[in-house]
């Protein structure tokens, strides 16, 4: 792999409007849902975990990703761009470098935002109610705030600490926005057209949304409250090395038709 051209294809990846926008994006909603649903619960606990169940978020959760750098093949594409990286790196160097720097961005996208509320839910959520723990239990042991003690993310918390369970869930959301991302890339691939890039893995996603038992459900996986953590993580990277191997068999089939 050209390292020179990898690097560089990584700052672009990060440096374009589609970055902005979808990190902006996001982190607006997930500030909306963190104000309207979560800011006066007195419980970071309750406030992490509910920021991706709240408001139906995790159904729009897959547009964001893709508007990175999923659609850049198809402007070189339509250019002839691509012929003159090829002239300077091999198919495959070409492929791996893509789909690392697509894979990268896409995960910062949903990452970096759901970092930054999850920091803000911390700092902020200094119990509000008297004789109420950070789980919403009151004295008697009466859960006020309706978290699940026995959710797995809660466990996580309170026996590693919560700073463990914000790791986990922004690993997750990582996983998920590099899978996704890619799943726009193969897309751009085989069908190259920006908006079939940007649309067609929302399509996909809500195929999958409906239709996937739980362990499957992509929409169930990035939470990590539904199938587990461990099992959670499993399966995103399931569905980003086939994400992956799409895309690389549409390298090689456009490229060569190129």
């Amino acid at each position: 792999m050209n390292r020179k051209f990898l690097w560089e294809d990584i700052r672009r990846s990060f440096a374009n409007q589609g970055f902005f926008a979808g990190v902006f994006g996001l982190g607006a909603l997930l500030a909306y849902n963190f104000v309207t649903e979560s800011l006066h619960s007195g419980s970071s606990y309750y406030a992490i975990v509910n920021i991706l169940a709240a408001s139906g978020f995790v159904v729009f959760l897959p547009v964001f990703p893709v508007l990175g750098y999923a659609p850049r093949f198809c402007s070189e594409y339509e250019s002839g761009y691509y012929r003159l990286i090829l002239a300077r790196i091999k198919l495959r160097g070409y492929a791996r470098v893509r789909i690392t720097s697509v894979a990268l961005s896409g995960g910062a996208i949903v990452a970096i935002p759901y970092l930054l509320v999850c920091l803000v839910a911390v700092i902020l959520q200094a119990p509000e109610l008297e004789n109420v723990n950070s789980l919403g239990l009151d004295a008697s042991g009466v859960n006020l705030l309706r978290v699940p003690e026995d959710l797995e993310m809660v466990v996580i918390g309170q026996t590693y600490g919560i700073g463990v369970m914000v790791a986990v869930k922004v690993l997750l959301g990582f996983l998920f926005g590099a899978a996704w991302a890619l799943v726009g890339l193969a897309f751009a691939m085989w069908m190259p057209n920006k908006y079939v890039s940007l649309i067609a893995p929302f399509v996909l996603y809500e195929s999958l949304y409906i239709l996937m038992p739980d362990q499957l459900n992509p929409a169930l996986l990035v939470r990590g409250d539904d199938a587990g953590h461990l099992v959670s993580a499993g399966m995103e990277c399931v569905w980003l090395l086939v994400a992956a191997a799409a895309a690389m068999a549409g390298f090689r089939r456009r490229c060569g038709d190129g």
